[in-house]
């Protein structure tokens, strides 16, 4: 899969791109014009099907240039991400309009998910669609007011969750339906019970405040960190927001060389059920770290002066037990301390000097946007805690590591359709490295923050799996005025097992694979649109077993509440 990736990037690179010729006046530099037609996108959540169009149309050169490694997107940056009437196959196709002069009703949303054999589905948010039938609804709105801008968007779901093989862990009673390999390090339920299982959630909910180029405010809404769209190493849509408060650039600010962009947040995490803690919800002891956790968390974009289209960012997240005293200021400063380890101060009950409770992530990613090309090449380099010092960050940086790489291009794009395609790869499997006996293969898990890089049971990064796994991705899109057509090929490596390094046993079933061919298609009857699909997976080895094969099937309809 990765050379059939390398081999589609490279003839894509060699097309000419069509749309240097049908660039409008955005690419050249000219202001939006004061009527936009994107006026029923009130607010672009991350991956959702409204940021991903928005995404192509900007390497087509449709919307201004604008970084994508922050998402999702304020009221006010969905306004600049404006194309001018007539650009492109979905102008004029708003769904609603100003129901008062600041307030809008958001589309009543549902969806209707059915897996046949076992659990699939992700990049959902607080979804989880178990075997069976998976039911959820989005209902909201968006407010106005001066600086201030207010997005209600709770979300419903419940789950059939009826039974379907699970791998052994060895446990009895609730913990069985904990992780199969790590189910003491990570809380990643294989199934949410033996119930029917569902919640209703905040959703992405945000108040916020901008104030010329800065904002800051509270939000339960999702994140996307980097420029990843489906495999995001730190922060994605696979899992439920999380409460938490953030401050920030409210648009890049000019810093001469280029410039700056970013965000820091801090918020509490929640655990499932099903988690390996348990006890008391603040922290006692490396044995009993607490149900509840303080997050942390720093990313930062970098656009060089001269260099157009290109993002250059990094971002941190901090895992925190929540202390029964209270949230001390250090907390606070956590995302800017040092990454090299031997320069940290040890926590009391760890004998390695400059160890601690804390499980940190921290990634570097690249983004390249060619409007003129209608292409965009991207990629994202992670990495699991610290490295000890300077040496151990130079002579091992494959430890504990994880590589994302993308691209995306547009085809034919005008007035009346456009076509795109993305590839994309998360690669975090067992390197060479691993004969050294380092603890390779634990990625979003952690031995005293046993949560894992989760909330509240699923992954806040990249839903490929956890210790060893890898995802990668070819999509087709196909956008007309009438709605838009997608199918994909998945590939996920779920889980890795096996010490054939240090005993020299071989296995034959050690990667657990799984591939996946799904069609989707989107139609706007009458303003509403209504949304089919159907994927069909197969996994070899599934559970390091037998081959098993599921058929998913969606039905959902996006309705407007106001005219």
């Amino acid at each position: 899969m990765p050379r059939s990736v390398a081999l589609a990037g490279v003839l894509l690179c060699l097309l000419s791109g069509r749309a240097a010729a049908t660039a409008d006046s955005l690419e050249a530099g000219a202001a939006p014009a004061p009527i936009d037609s994107l006026e029923w996108i009130p607010f672009a959540a991350p991956n959702s099907e409204d940021e991903t169009y928005l995404r192509y149309l900007q390497i087509a050169g449709r919307v201004p240039q604008y970084p994508w490694s922050l998402r999702g997107f304020s009221a006010g940056e969905s306004k600049r991400l404006a194309a001018k009437v007539g650009t492109h196959p979905w102008s004029r196709s708003a769904s609603l309009t100003w129901v008062q002069k600041h307030l809008r009703l958001l589309p009543l949303t549902g969806e209707l998910r059915a897996n046949s054999a076992f659990p699939y589905g992700s990049n959902d948010g607080p979804v989880w669609a178990g075997r069976g039938l998976t039911a959820s609804a989005t209902i909201g709105l968006t407010l106005e007011a001066g600086p201030i801008s207010l997005v209600l968007a709770p979300t419903a779901f419940i789950s059939q969750n009826t039974a379907f093989d699970l791998l052994d862990n060895g446990q009895t009673g609730d913990p069985r339906f904990a992780d199969g390999l790590f189910s003491g390090s990570v809380d990643r339920p294989q199934r949410f019970g033996d119930k029917p299982y569902g919640r209703v959630d905040p959703g992405n909910s945000t108040l916020r405040a901008d104030v010329g180029p800065f904002a800051a405010g509270v939000s339960t809404a999702n994140m996307a960190w980097g420029p990843m769209e489906l495999y995001p190493y730190v922060l994605g849509t696979n899992a439920p927001g999380f409460v938490h408060g953030f401050a920030g650039t409210a648009r890049p600010v000019n810093i001469w060389i280029g410039s700056l962009h970013g965000r820091v947040i801090w918020g509490r995490l929640e655990q499932s059920a099903y988690s390996p803690v348990d006890g008391e919800p603040t922290y006692v002891s490396p044995s009993e770290p607490g149900t509840r956790r303080f997050a942390s968390g720093l990313l930062t974009i970098f656009e060089p002066r001269g260099v157009r289209g290109l993002e250059l960012g990094v971002a941190r997240f901090f895992h925190l037990p929540w202390p029964r005293s209270g949230i001390p200021p250090s907390y606070f400063s956590k995302p800017f301390e040092n990454i090299l380890k031997n320069k940290l101060k040890g926590a009391p009950g760890f004998s390695d000097p400059g160890t601690s409770a804390d499980n940190q992530l921290i990634s570097g990613f690249v983004r390249w946007a060619f409007p003129s090309a209608g292409f965009e090449v991207y990629a994202e380099y992670g990495r699991e805690d610290h490295s000890w010092d300077k040496r151990d960050f130079v002579q091992e940086p494959d430890h504990s590591r994880s590589y994302g790489l993308g691209f995306r291009k547009t085809l034919r794009p005008s007035s009346e359709k456009m076509d795109g395609l993305t590839v994309e790869l998360i690669n975090f499997q067992l390197p060479h490295l691993a004969r050294t006996l380092r603890g390779e293969g634990s990625m979003y898990v952690h031995g005293v923050m046993r949560q894992g890089h989760t909330s509240r049971g699923q992954l806040l990064g990249a839903d490929v799996g956890v210790g060893a796994a890898a995802g990668s991705t070819i999509r087709w899109d196909r956008y007309r005025a009438q709605g838009h057509t997608a199918f994909s090929l998945h590939r996920t490596v779920r889980q890795e097992r096996g010490s054939f390094y240090a005993g020299g046993t071989y296995d034959p079933k050690s990667s657990d694979v799984q591939y996946a061919l799904e069609a989707v298609r989107m139609r706007r009857f009458q303003g509403i649109e209504v949304t089919a699909g159907f994927t069909l997976i197969h996994g070899f080895n599934r559970n390091f077993r037998n081959d098993a094969t599921n058929v998913s099937a969606l039905l959902g309809a996006r309705v407007p509440l106001a005219r």
